[in-house]
């Protein structure tokens, strides 16, 4: 079965997009918001063009997207941890029986 492709413009820096993509249209705004908002506050900064400001704020965006994707590997690895500790408590309460 072949997911639906949503068509949506968003406007990013002054300029127009037509994104194409199977995310929901709210996601799509959200996403191309937030890339608007990096590249605005760059621009009121600093003296840079909008295709540094845009590289800029990709270069923003990613690296919060890498931050937080080890801080769920961190978190997964927690709770592997905790479900290992759990697991040997539980045979030893067995064992007690």
């Amino acid at each position: 079965m072949t997911a639906m492709l949503n068509r949506v413009i968003v406007s990013i820096d002054g300029l127009d997009y037509t994104v194409v993509s199977e995310e929901d249209v709210s996601h799509i705004r959200e996403c191309a918001s937030l890339v608007d908002q990096q590249v605005k506050e760059i621009k009121g900064a600093t003296p840079f063009s909008s295709m540094t400001a845009t590289v800029l704020a990709a270069m923003n965006l990613a690296g919060k997207y890498r931050r937080e994707q080890k801080s769920c590997d961190d978190l997964r690895a927690q709770v592997r941890d905790y479900a290992e500790e759990c697991a040997k408590l539980r045979a030893e309460l067995a064992k007690r029986k």
